[in-house]
């Protein structure tokens, strides 16, 4: 199980051989470097948690994070800790995600699916998005339904819903945002 512990100010102070092999770079690398900054989205969602756990207002932290900067583990749940040994604020336990086979399928989406699934989940029409996406409506709603069926949800609800679970879009931030890492090229 991977486990890592950081320091005062978040900074990574040390892990065990599972933790560097989730992250893909070795301890010289990465030893003394900021924890947060290691996960490609939602830095300062994490941050902000990671301080509340060390500053002692929560026991503890659980939550999910899209991967981590270095290309490791696409999905993770972290479990944060406070320690009360010296020099150490948090102890991390890290476990992968694994979804089902269709996560690779849902893994990226086009520049304008990644748009018109932003558009939907801030709440746009099909006419406002057209108006936005210099589209027609009707081109709108066709990539609205080829969406659906790739992410199997019958309406614009259950498909922002699933893009969500999935990790397509960034929780953390408002309005809601596919990751450039997220987009096919």
């Amino acid at each position: 199980m991977p486990l890592a512990a950081l320091s005062a100010g978040l900074r990574l102070g040390g892990g065990n051989a599972a933790f560097y092999r989730l992250l893909g770079r070795r301890p010289a690398d990465v030893l003394g470097e900021s924890f947060p900054e290691l996960v490609t989205t939602g830095a300062d969602h994490l941050r902000d948690r990671l301080n509340r756990v060390a500053e002692g207002w929560e026991q503890r932290f659980r939550g999910s994070v899209n991967g981590l900067a270095s290309g490791g583990a696409d999905r993770l749940t972290i479990v944060a800790g406070r320690m009360r040994a010296p020099g150490t604020a948090i102890l991390l336990t890290m476990l992968p995600e694994t979804g089902p086979a269709r996560a690779e399928q849902l893994s990226s989406v086009s520049d304008i699916e990644a748009k018109i699934l932003q558009g939907i989940a801030s709440g746009l029409s099909s006419l406002e998005m057209a108006d936005k996406f210099y589209l027609s409506r009707q081109g709108i709603d066709y990539h609205v339904a080829r969406l659906q069926r790739k992410f199997k949800a019958r309406n614009r609800v259950e498909l922002v819903s699933r893009a969500f679970a999935t990790g397509l879009l960034d929780s953390t931030a408002w309005p809601p945002r596919v990751p450039e890492s997220r987009r096919a090229s």
